[in-house]
């Protein structure tokens, strides 16, 4: 049996690493800082596999989250890595 792929389950939505040239652009249009935003974990399986993709991961970087919504079709919403 293979290892499991967390990003193809099929309840897990869309993870992308947000480039740090445009996190500013992004807390700028929310009206938001990096602390506002809601947190992942640096050891959430889905952070684990995006490290195999990108590398470490530092903490304080942004993850852009993209999800089906009932209303909008699709919603971006964004994370902040955090240690614990």
């Amino acid at each position: 049996m293979g290892k499991f792929n967390v990003m193809k389950h099929g309840f897990v939505p869309e993870h992308h690493l947000v480039p740090k040239e445009e996190e500013e652009k992004i807390l700028k249009k929310l009206d938001v800082s990096k602390q506002d935003l809601p947190k992942i974990l640096k050891t959430d399986p889905v952070i684990q596999h995006m490290e195999k993709v990108h590398g470490d991961i530092e903490e304080g970087r942004m993850i852009e989250v993209i999800r089906d919504s009932a209303t909008a079709g699709m919603a971006k919403v964004y994370r902040l890595v955090i240690g614990r």
